[in-house]
């Protein structure tokens, strides 16, 4: 098995659905979905399949100057790497593959008898062999869920189990705070395991109760997910700008990554949503009219984005 190195490679070198790769230059989104399935008999539409309508945009934001996405569908959520593997040939958009467990009602039944340690080895076969038959092995252990303010018993195995992961395998890791809430929960299970919080970024706290718990999880060193933009029917995107400057005035402007956690076909712009552009197209514009330099801004969606995934090599604990 493998170990992580004290420091991050030169060349940040990352696996891909096409293969291991340089990371390439431009902006990178944190938090997306192109390919998932968490339909169920009250909510059929959870869906997002169109895998044309995506490619279409993915195209669009190769024009505007992203060069990669997190893609944080994970196991129990439909994920299927052949399909990340032919968006990322045909659009030239480095897509990052991820795996773990979302939060405990896409749980499939077996986990409530496994232990943590047996959690954990599931996860570290993934690692060895590769996602999906592809043979390509994750670089991010996410979006590892939780319901909200009170975990599952089942959620809480999982964290303390992708925290031993990540702390002998060269790993960064993702969570699913359940409508921003539970985040700082999260965060301390992760750390009570011995994982650095250099090496966590807490999922969706644009929607948290207040800006004091965002703040509470970016001042112990974690990162924080502003990954749901444009989905003012969770939250107003004028909420969000204004949580934005407000850490950055704060000094913590280096925790921060922004995505839009595009995660059904609803949200395709050819369906009447947002689509994956809006950040690039209309939300950044309203950050620098907000006040924010465009040096910040840079730092929030091409610097942050590489720094968090070189974290991966930080700290490592050499396996038994």
């Amino acid at each position: 098995m493998t170990r992580a190195s004290e420091e991050p490679p030169t060349r940040l070198l990352v696996p891909t659905a096409a293969g291991v790769q340089p990371l390439a230059t431009g902006l990178v989104y944190a938090h997306e979905h192109l390919w998932l399935d968490l339909a169920t008999p009250e909510d059929p539409q959870g869906k997002l399949d169109r895998l044309d309508l995506v490619a279409e945009e993915l195209s669009e934001l190769r024009r505007l100057g992203v060069a990669a996405l997190i893609e944080q569908t994970c196991r129990g959520m439909g994920r299927d790497v052949g399909r990340l593997r032919q968006l990322q040939l045909a659009t030239g958009v480095q897509i990052i593959p991820s795996t773990g467990f979302y939060h405990h009602r896409f749980h499939p039944p077996e986990l409530a008898r496994l232990s943590v340690e047996a959690i954990a080895t599931l996860l570290e076969e993934e690692l060895q062999t590769g996602l999906d038959g592809t043979g390509v092995s994750p670089l991010v252990l996410g979006e590892i869920g939780g319901s909200g303010t009170l975990l599952h018993p089942d959620e809480e195995k999982v964290l303390r189990a992708v925290a031993r992961v990540a702390r002998r395998w060269p790993v960064v890791v993702t969570t699913h705070a359940h409508l921003g809430q539970g985040g700082l929960r999260q965060l301390q299970i992760l750390r009570e395991e011995g994982l650095t919080p250099e090496r966590v970024l807490v999922g969706h706290l644009d929607l948290a109760p207040s800006l004091e718990e965002v703040l509470a999880v970016a001042r112990q060193g974690a990162y924080v997910g502003f990954d749901t933009i444009g989905k003012e029917r969770y939250a107003p995107d004028e909420r969000r700008l204004t949580w934005i400057v407000a850490l950055c005035k704060a000094g913590l402007e280096e925790r921060l990554l922004l995505s839009c956690d595009i995660s059904r076909n609803s949200y395709l712009r050819r369906l009447g949503g947002q689509g994956y552009a809006y950040l690039v197209r209309d939300f950044l514009p309203r950050l620098e009219a907000a006040g924010l330099p465009a040096a910040v801004i840079s730092r929030l969606v091409e610097e942050n984005p590489r720094r968090f995934l070189a974290a991966a090599w930080q700290r490592g604990e050499v396996c038994a």
